[in-house]
């Protein structure tokens, strides 16, 4: 009589989000399907090592060594990557059509909101000002940091964090980073 065979069970992998740091304040979000967090985490350690990410899209801040994992979690049904990691393979997002439509109210724009206008592109960007003095403390009063009122924007510090804003509910959403802008 034939002995009966074990089947190897295969581990099962889930999906976890890795967040890459470039610097200290632009990141970047990698899906990855690993067994555990720290297997996705030393997945994509291994995959920057190599040079092998270099097309995350995030810009230079500080310029601190980079880039690198910063955090690991379970991934969530709403999580936003910039690529997918599968058997350590990056697969290819396949193209999507984009809808002009808002994920919060679902106004799409063909006819002009109550607050003016259908959709805008919101963008950070950086600011100056003086410093004129520190004034001291005094009665009741903390020490405060005199700054002059107007300010002025860098130039060649580019916009950043490009989202839309839908004029109906006026609430914001992710930009598409496959949908290219051009500005007239």
């Amino acid at each position: 009589m034939a002995k009966p065979t074990r089947k190897r069970r295969q581990p099962t992998q889930k999906p976890f989000i890795v967040g890459v740091a470039n610097d200290l304040s632009e990141y970047a979000s990698v899906r990855v399907f690993a067994e555990s967090a720290s297997d996705a985490e030393d997945a994509i350690s291994e995959m920057l090592h190599r040079g092998e990410l270099t097309m995350l899209e995030f810009e230079r801040g500080d310029d601190r060594e980079g880039p690198y994992t910063c955090d690991v979690r379970e991934e969530e049904s709403d999580d936003q990557v910039e690529i997918t990691i599968k058997d350590g393979q990056i697969i290819q997002p396949k193209p999507q059509a984009f809808k002009l439509q808002c994920p919060h109210c679902e106004y799409d724009g063909k006819e002009p909101s109550e607050h003016g206008g259908t959709f805008r592109l919101l963008s950070d960007t950086t600011i100056w000002r003086e410093i004129v003095r520190v004034r001291p403390a005094k009665k009741g009063q903390p020490r405060t940091l005199i700054v002059e009122g107007l300010s002025d924007k860098y130039d060649e510090d580019p916009e950043k964090n490009d989202r839309l804003e839908c004029r109906a509910c006026l609430k914001e959403f992710d930009l598409p980073k496959t949908l290219p802008v051009d500005y007239i």
